[in-house]
């Protein structure tokens, strides 16, 4: 049998076309371990350096199908790890084992059964977005944070930790992001129940260089790496005029913007840089290939509110529309392509093979690889395609990677970095020719999100809080 290469992600369908029988029944033997592969790799949901050939791929199923679609029954269903495919299992039944997570190779010997393997999942309505709103109850920032917390403890956190956790979501939500926020809190309990979060992992320091260091996340929480590193690299860049610290297996770590506390603290600017699972597709692509990475900035400004810039290097960031689905809302169709490619507003197509576009075309596709040889290669020794999708794969740590550099102005002669970032807003201001829009630049948003979150509270969607158990009326 010749040699192939082929990619299948979580809720994905790829259909084989085989040029026999006996080929794709070889095909399927050696996909689930029942043959030796002569050569090459075999690996599901991990680098092929971390896993190679496993035995019993992990998440896969294999089936070959007849003309009409059915299970062949001369040939047996494979599934490992992703559920079971019952006798007759139809496309569609297929369809079911790729929502729950799993990648699914179609191995036929028909062409025409290409067409039939390609059917849309199915996926759950939109709700209307006026009677979800009224249905979401709005907490007020520190009962939630109570909440966070509490129920973090519950699953074996350390009261010390759960707060920090706490924190960095509900910033997110106060700020307006609630891609970052109290939304996530359901995957991180299902992550630390599968295995995925080590809650008691601490954080090891394995290489020092002089200003550069190294941190490994040991697979625990990522909020509680990325405090550390953002604390000592700041710390360091006080002294020494500028420092480097890389994470690396690290998990999710929240919005970048969270950790400004320290640049600020001690009067340096940050930058950070994160790289995540696929999840983004290249300018015209269809499938995602890269992460939803992201790059931030955090300028201390005398007397005032940082200067931040925050941004994640797809259009949008992926739990934006993770968020929308939450809610019962549709997404903007430049947020997302289907699949197949198409623009979708649908958010469930996220997670049923979907991508976010790049933003900024090529450019944009730079930014992100400029990111991924920062904050992956350096930092982790990793790149965005071997990191762990946390919802596919919540058995797994992420294996993610962040850079954190921080320069002192006092080593670059204290420029009046108040001064002319006012003179940097300024130029922007003259360069609308009419009424400026409300949101013209960095931190506005997130500046008013904050005034009416500490005043009024934070919406929570009503399918979160279900499904955290939190005795939380309408408001």
């Amino acid at each position: 049998m010749p040699g192939l290469t082929a990619h299948a992600q979580p809720g994905e369908v790829v259909a084989l076309r085989c040029p026999t029988r006996d080929v794709a029944a070889a095909l399927v033997e050696t996909l689930s371990g029942r043959r030796q592969a002569q050569y090459g790799l075999i690996s599901v949901g991990a680098s092929t350096s971390r896993r190679i050939a496993p035995r019993t791929p992990r998440g896969l199923v294999t089936v070959e199908l007849d003309r009409v679609g059915n299970l062949d029954p001369s040939c047996r269903a494979i599934v490992v790890d992703a559920g079971t495919a019952p006798a007759g299992a139809s496309v569609s039944e297929v369809h079911v084992l790729a929502g729950g997570g799993a990648a699914v190779l179609v191995v036929t010997a028909d062409e025409q059964l290409a067409a039939a393997a390609d059917r849309q999942v199915e996926v759950e309505p939109l709700t209307d977005p006026a009677a979800s709103a009224v249905q979401d109850p709005i907490i007020a920032l520190a009962d939630l944070t109570e909440l966070v917390t509490a129920t973090l403890c519950a699953e074996g956190v350390a009261p010390r930790r759960a707060a920090l956790v706490a924190r960095v979501l509900v910033d997110a939500d106060a700020r307006g992001h609630f891609s970052h926020g109290v939304g996530l809190l359901p995957m991180y309990v299902d992550r630390i129940r599968a295995g995925g979060i080590d809650p008691v992992a601490d954080p090891q320091w394995v290489s020092e260089m002089g200003v550069v260091k190294v941190l490994d996340a040991q697979g625990g929480f990522g909020q509680v790496a990325a405090e550390l590193a953002a604390q000592t690299v700041a710390e360091d860049a006080a002294v020494s005029g500028i420092a480097a610290v890389g994470v690396r297996g690290n998990n999710h770590i929240g919005m970048l913007a969270a950790y400004r506390d320290s640049f600020t603290r001690h009067g340096v600017v940050g930058l950070v840089f994160n790289v995540s699972g696929p999840s983004v597709a290249a300018p015209g692509a269809g499938r995602a290939t890269l992460g939803n990475d992201a790059v931030c900035l955090v300028a201390p400004l005398e007397g005032s509110r940082p200067f931040i810039v925050d941004f994640a290097t797809g259009i949008v960031a992926s739990g934006k529309i993770r968020d929308a689905a939450h809610r019962g809302r549709p997404v903007p169709p430049e947020w997302l392509v289907d699949r197949r490619g198409r623009p979708t507003t649908d958010p469930h197509q996220l997670d049923a093979g979907g991508a976010v576009p790049v933003f900024g075309g090529y450019k944009g596709l730079g930014v992100a690889l400029i990111t991924e040889v920062l904050a992956g290669v350096l930092a982790g020794a990793t790149i965005s395609p071997r990191v762990h999708k946390q919802r596919a794969e919540p058995d797994h740590p992420m294996d993610c990677s962040q850079m954190f550099i921080a320069f002192s102005p006092r080593a670059f002669g204290d420029p009046p970095i108040h001064e002319l970032v006012d003179e940097l807003r300024e130029a922007v201001v003259r360069g609308y020719l009419g009424e400026l829009p409300d949101v013209h630049l960095p931190e506005q948003q997130e500046t008013a999100a904050e005034e009416r979150a500490h005043r009024d509270g934070v919406r929570v969607p009503r399918a979160v809080v279900d499904q955290l158990g939190w005795d939380v009326g309408a408001p």
